[in-house]
């Protein structure tokens, strides 16, 4: 009788151990799916549209509106990458993004806004936030500043901003940097006044004797690359014109302090006026 017994129960046994491995294991149909992986460009978009929304384009203006806690209602706004470029920084892969945000029915005083992002591409084509700086104010009438990407060191490139003030009797145009080393910031590098006209500026003293003003000066700078090894390049300047000592032609060599993060630009060159 055991004869018969234990082959039966050697049975039963291989049924209950083959019933557990078909429960554990998932049915086809169940089995998770592999979330695809995003293109490059599309990886770009996303982390944009993380931040913009789903308007963000490439290429193009993309219209918004955004609380303004000043008039107290939605504004609305138009914006469009405004300097695109792909750079190597330290062996590392980066792209540098200029974000220009223009805010419609503006005074003619009002600045507009540029946000500059760093994104790191890694050798999956991953897309991560390096480095980033927001909402630096330029330009005039809601509109900002031109931007411009150029190499300012050996291991080094940075956004130069270009724009009109607008002040009475005089016409000032700025320049100003935001530079990126390969590190996880982006910093405001100085500015100076690339031009000044106030030949319109009427000024008076305390006799009622009044006179234009006098200057009509430039100061075109850019980067020094005739040693291109240096880590950050000097700003090579070439002052012109009429200043406040008369007439102007000078070129000056003006340095990067590492220390500061920042050109030392001289007061000579951020003058509103004579004294």
């Amino acid at each position: 009788m055991a004869t018969r017994v234990f082959p039966r129960l050697i049975s039963l046994l291989a049924v209950a151990l083959l019933a557990a491995c078909q429960q554990g294991t998932p049915a086809q149909g169940d089995a998770p799916t592999a979330k695809p992986k995003l293109s490059y460009e599309a990886g770009v978009m996303a982390v944009l549209q993380e931040r913009y929304g789903s308007t963000v384009q490439l290429q193009g203006q993309w219209t918004q509106q955004l609380n303004d806690a000043d008039l107290g209602q939605a504004r609305p706004v138009h914006r469009d990458i405004c300097a695109d470029q792909s750079i190597k920084v330290q062996n590392g892969n980066y792209r540098m993004l200029a974000i220009c945000t223009t805010y419609d029915d503006a005074s003619p005083i009002e600045l507009g806004s540029t946000d500059f992002i760093v994104l790191q591409r890694a050798a999956d084509d991953g897309i991560s936030i390096a480095a980033e700086l927001l909402g630096q104010g330029s330009g005039t009438g809601g509109k900002p500043g031109t931007v411009t990407i150029l190499q300012m060191g050996a291991d080094v490139w940075g956004f130069q901003v270009d724009d009109e003030l607008v002040v009475v009797g005089a016409a000032m145009r700025n320049r100003a940097w935001y530079v990126f080393d390969g590190g996880k910031t982006l910093s405001s590098a100085g500015w100076l006044r690339s031009h000044l006209d106030d030949r319109n500026a009427i000024d008076c003293n305390a006799s009622g004797n009044c006179s234009h003003g006098r200057l009509d000066l430039n100061f075109d700078a850019t980067p020094d690359n005739s040693q291109p090894q240096l880590a950050n390049w000097p700003l090579r300047v070439q002052e012109k014109g009429r200043g406040c000592a008369g007439a102007a032609n000078k070129t000056h060599s003006i340095a990067y302090d590492s220390a500061q993060a920042r050109y030392l630009i001289p007061p000579s060159m951020q003058i509103e006026s004579c004294d």
